[in-house]
């Protein structure tokens, strides 16, 4: 390892030049790093076990290991040895996967040679960082002797099921009478001596507060080794991660017991007052379990006529009849055991007179469990009281409704009319009352009211009946209605009039005409539209969902929209709902889906999403249209793809030429000149071929039948072979677009001389050969194959992925294209061996089957 103030880095990407200027550049940006450098993080783990580094700086799209996998690998063996993600291809799911595995450090490269500055600044950060761990325990060790003395314990656990200490201060013995050994050995975990009763509690509040990076604080009661409850507080917070990335507390625990006690006594009495107040209507009492009389209100001194002197030196039972006694002592431990009761039973005043009272009690406890008595209150139920208060209570009704009421008597004459049918008809209650219906009403509507009320009559099973009908108000206007009527019979059973009850439908009325026209509207949009309830179930959906999904409109509704929704996508829905829910100002929102099909298809879909109007506040369910997005999400992927190919694969040339041109001009040596020239060529190449690549979605243009051989030699020379031969004698012709036939050659041929040969071979002992390939007595495609070194069969299906290549020097494009050309024409291709174990590709035009 280096001093203090010196660093060794171990830099690890698989582009060389770029690995020499970065070493370059740190180098100068700060004196006291040394760099080294590897090509592959196979042959730099190999270093790190043989040599001492301070730090590790690595890439991540490398051959054989990439840099994620580099980096476990390290963590296995160095787990706390910094390790700097240093990388062109930067997104989110990189960076969480590089954090998941222990990274120290995330740098995306950029342009320019400001961020060697920002690199050197991370490595010598995360260097410090480490160094300083050391110097922490000699500090922990200073601190162990101001915890001995703390009123209660310090600690450190981990954060999980039990709370399991790693450590306990001395003071645990005096706060639960365990040795620290004990609680530190697992043998008595800290879970276990919390309640059982409120140990979800406590778990779920450190919980919170954790997840919002916060130091929590909880009180709980615990039985010591003695059996003693005591009350504990306890504050901490998390500090860390052990290896097995476990959340480390640590925290501060003493008794607070004494101080709970009180807080007991307190809430006790407050609880007595609550209830005291809570209670206060009529005759209001508290007894205890006993039946011995413990608080009771002015009223109970009202109705009885005793004093308070008198009552405080009674029992209960003393109020009431001798023959109730049992039933009193059975009713009262009936609510001590079940929680609440009602019973009716008289009062005996102190006159001796009898009141009939209905008596509901309720258990009082404290906040521990304990039952403190039965508290309630008695009502005086005497017939005549009771009758006028429903009395009253109905004739406040009546008058206070909104809607509007009449009474007829036998003979169909009005005899009652409330303040809303006033309203309603803009007449005087004289001008209605003893009228007859018909001065309000069409003589129509006015025969089948009394045709409803006759078979009302004739029915025993039936009450109300309801039926449309018009008035007509004092101004001549007609107003739709909804009349509900109901016959009225005296104690014999006697006809003697009818009630009704009015309510305006016209605006309803016109709401139904209304969405009849919205109906159709949705019935004839080409996309799905649905409604949902509030638990998610349809209750409509149009035609337009069959096409889709497979599944008719009546199929789905009363069925939960899960049946055309993975549980992924019902998950963001609930959150886009909640959204919605929580933002007055919010309309819509817009949900990502796949649909599923009756045939288990997913298909890419858009879901523009509404909150139903719900009058009461209340989440009524939900509205939207969905919409196939398939071809769109093809395009995105397309687009993302070719994106970060660009991003990744022109950064680290365009890092070269311009670190190159620095050194060049800081330095005066031109020697980099050539590196920045070569960087620049290949950048040249990877533009050619990203702008082929990105033709290859189109379709291809006329074919005709070309001949193999002239099309072979065409794309040979336009391609620099240096001397490598080819050997093409065959004279078939195949179905082709000629251009693009074309540059499919030329890239099998650049790929054959810059990758063939074997290493320190001469290019012109190469030969490239074209044939077709026969299947029976037809030509089923064409074959191009080489007698160079071949490919590894574990790489043969990489090859044809973009941005691929075992070159310094290769775009890794040129088999895309050649996949690309082929799969537009409809032929399929296959990388093989040929007989002299070269490369081999074989392009099949004719399905096998044929």
């Amino acid at each position: 390892m280096g001093s203090d103030g010196e660093i060794r880095v171990l830099h690890v990407d698989d582009e060389p030049e770029f690995g020499d200027v970065a070493a370059m550049h740190l180098e100068r940006v700060d004196g006291g790093i040394d760099v080294v450098s590897e090509r592959d993080a196979c042959t730099a783990l190999g270093r790190l076990r043989s040599e001492p580094f301070d730090c590790v700086v690595s890439d991540h799209d490398m051959p054989n290991m990439n840099g994620l996998e580099f980096l476990k690998a390290v963590r296995e063996e160095f787990p706390e040895l910094p390790f700097i993600l240093f990388t062109g291809k930067g997104n989110e799911e990189i960076a969480s996967d590089a954090i998941s595995a222990g990274v120290t450090e995330y740098l995306q490269k950029d342009v320019g040679t400001d961020q060697y500055a920002v690199l050197a600044n991370r490595i010598r950060r995360a260097v410090g960082e480490y160094r300083a761990k050391a110097a922490l325990e000699e500090s922990e060790r200073q601190l162990s002797t101001v915890i001995s003395n703390l009123p209660g314990m310090v600690y450190r656990a981990r954060n999980e099921p039990g709370w399991p200490m790693e450590f306990v201060s001395d003071g645990v013995e005096e706060l639960v009478g365990y040795a620290p050994e004990t609680v530190e050995s697992g043998e008595v975990t800290w879970g276990d001596l919390i309640e059982e009763t409120e140990m979800d509690h406590v778990w779920e509040r450190v919980q919170t507060c954790l997840a919002a990076d916060e130091p929590f604080e909880v009180t709980y009661k615990v039985e010591t080794a003695d059996g003693e409850t005591r009350w504990l507080w306890e504050r901490g917070r998390v500090v860390g991660t052990d290896d097995e990335g476990v959340e480390l507390l640590e925290g501060f625990v003493t008794d607070i017991t004494a101080r709970k006690e009180r807080e007991r006594e307190l809430e006790q009495t407050r609880q007595f007052t609550e209830t005291l107040v809570d209670a206060i209507d009529d005759m209001f009492y508290l007894v205890s379990p006993e039946g011995e009389l413990l608080r009771w209100n002015d009223t109970v001194l009202d109705v009885t006529g005793y004093s308070d002197e008198e009552i405080a030196s009674m029992h209960a039972l003393d109020l009431f009849p001798e023959a109730y006694h049992d039933v009193l002592l059975d009713r009262l431990k009936e609510t001590v055991a079940e929680g609440h009761t009602t019973v009716e039973l008289p009062i005996q005043t102190k006159d001796g007179e009898l009141i009939p009272h209905e008596f509901r009690g309720s258990r009082i406890e404290d906040p521990y469990g304990g039952v403190l008595g039965v508290a309630g209150i008695a009502r005086d139920v005497t017939d005549s009281k009771t009758r006028k208060r429903k009395l009253e209570q109905y004739e406040t009704l009546v008058e206070n409704v909104g809607d509007a009421m009449y009474v007829l008597d036998a003979g169909g004459t009005i005899r009652m009319a409330n303040d809303a049918m006033v309203d309603h008809l803009g007449y005087e209650r004289e001008e209605i009352i003893g009228t007859e219906p018909t001065k309000f009403m069409p003589p129509e509507d006015v025969e089948t009211g009394n045709d409803i009320i006759e078979r009302l009559l004739s029915d025993p099973d039936r009450t109300w009946a309801t039926f449309e009908m018009h008035t007509i108000d004092a101004d001549g206007n007609r107003t739709v209605n909804e009349d509900k009527v109901a016959p009225l019979v005296d104690d014999d059973g006697e006809f003697v009039g009818s009630v009704g009850v009015i309510r305006d439908i016209t605006e309803r009325t016109e709401r139904e005409r209304e969405l009849e026209r919205y109906e159709t509207i949705v019935e004839a949009v080409d996309d799905p539209v649905y409604t949902l309830d509030d638990e998610g179930v349809f209750t409509f959906v149009n035609e337009a969902i069959e096409p889709m999904t497979g599944y008719s409109p009546e199929e789905l509704v009363g069925e939960h929209i899960g049946v055309v929704m993975t549980d992924e996508g019902l998950e963001r829905g609930e959150r886009v709902i909640q959204d919605l829910l929580d933002d007055d100002d919010a309309n819509s929102g817009t949900l990502e889906m796949d649909i599923v099909t009756r045939d288990g298809e997913r298909i890419p879909s858009e879901n523009n999403m509404a909150l139903l109007p719900a009058p009461d506040g209340e989440f009524a369910g939900t509205a939207g249209v969905i919409r196939d997005i398939a071809e769109r999400k093809e395009r995105e992927e397309r687009l993302s793809e070719f994106a970060s190919v660009v991003s990744h694969d022109l950064r680290n040339p365009l890092n070269v030429v311009q670190g190159r041109l620095t050194l060049a001009e800081e330095t005066g040596d031109v020697d980099h000149l050539g590196d920045a020239a070569g960087a620049a060529d290949r950048m040249e190449r990877l533009i050619e071929d990203l702008l082929s690549l990105a033709r290859q979605g189109e379709t291809v243009g006329t074919t005709e039948q070309v001949d193999l051989r002239t099309t072979a030699e065409q794309a040979w020379a336009n391609v620099d072979t240096d001397g490598a031969t080819l050997d093409c004698a065959t004279t078939t012709t195949v179905e082709a677009d000629p251009a693009r036939l074309r540059e499919l050659l030329e890239n099998l041929f650049r790929n054959s001389v810059e990758h063939g040969a074997d290493t320190g071979s001469e290019t012109a002992d190469l030969t490239v050969t074209v044939d077709t390939m026969a299947d029976g007595a037809s030509t089923a495609g064409f074959v191009v194959a080489d007698d160079g070194r071949g490919i590894p069969p574990a790489t043969r299906e990489k090859i044809f992925e973009r941005g691929y290549t075992s070159s310094d020097h290769g775009t890794g494009f040129g088999l895309a294209i050649v996949e690309d050309i082929a799969t537009a024409h409809g032929w399929s291709v296959e990388a093989t061996e040929s007989a002299t174990g070269g490369a081999r590709f074989e392009f099949r035009t004719t399905p096998a089957d044929r």
